[in-house]
């Protein structure tokens, strides 16, 4: 996946620069009227691909700045801010659950026994500094009512975790198959940073990219209004993943439990206007 957004991002930079050269000087002499641009974007962000953490919908917001050198090539900064909350549906129904097999201890009247843990908490956001690259397909005019384009943002981001906290129930059962009858023995078992660590909130520094098309309309005027879609990959992060553990007790008893740090790719829907000047 990686490997995938950051080769992409190389040929797109490239193919950026070469279409720069290819537009010569004849169109370095013929600029835009308006080839500033200071600008505002938001909208959803959904994580992508499978087991990417416990998480709903997002939600991202970007403001930046953009410098047309020529009709195709359009360079600039951003600083966005992009935030996923933990939600608990978004896991498998059984990640919570926690079961062990006891029916060989002759001492104990349970054949099964497990612990159900209900956790709060392990929200993600990602405030990030990027470099934009634009390459629209069209060379735009002071005329232009459409730009069809697509960008390149590699970026470095502050990524940060919030506390996660749980309450667990440790439960019993005499089913053979340990299906039902369940019966709780214990409940109200607090989880926490004091007892756990990596359950503590959390501040990272990574990096990544953002590649993507969008469509701007009236590109030229005062006003611009843009849409695009972004398939970012943030280099890895701590976050919360319950489904990347077993429903074993080794899972519930690891002190790293549910907590993985691997690379968080995304998908962001943006709407926004431009004020060209």
């Amino acid at each position: 996946m990686i490997r995938y957004f950051y080769v992409t991002g190389l040929i797109l930079i490239s193919s950026l620069f070469a279409s720069a050269q290819d537009e010569g000087n004849i169109v370095k002499r013929d600029r835009i009227e308006r080839d500033n641009g200071v600008f505002i974007g938001l909208g959803p962000s959904f994580t992508l691909g499978k087991n990417i953490g416990d998480y709903s919908t997002g939600f991202s917001i970007e403001t930046g700045y953009t410098k047309r050198i020529n009709r195709i090539l359009s360079l600039g900064s951003s600083l966005s801010y992009l935030k996923f909350n933990y939600d608990p549906d978004a896991a498998d129904d059984l990640s919570s659950a926690f079961i062990e097999d006891v029916s060989e201890d002759l001492s104990n009247p349970n054949y099964y026994e497990g612990y159900v843990i209900e956790l709060e908490g392990g929200d993600v956001s990602l405030l990030s500094l990027a470099l934009n690259l634009k390459l629209n397909f069209v060379p735009v005019k002071d005329n232009s009512i459409l730009s069809v384009y697509f960008f390149a943002k590699p970026f470095v981001s502050l990524a940060s975790r919030t506390d996660v906290t749980g309450n667990s129930t440790f439960l019993g059962t005499t089913d053979p198959d340990g299906l039902e009858d369940w019966y709780i023995i214990e409940s109200d078992i607090l989880w926490g940073p004091d007892d756990y660590e990596a359950l503590a909130s959390n501040t990272e520094v990574t990096g990544g990219i953002f590649i993507g098309p969008g469509i701007e309309f009236f590109p030229a005027k005062k006003f611009s209004f843009f849409a695009q879609a972004s398939f970012g990959y943030t280099a890895p992060i701590t976050f919360v993943s319950t489904d990347s553990y077993d429903s074993t007790y080794d899972s519930y008893f690891n002190e790293e439990f549910p907590m993985v740090k691997e690379g968080f790719p995304s998908v962001n829907i943006q709407l926004g206007v431009t004020l060209n000047f």
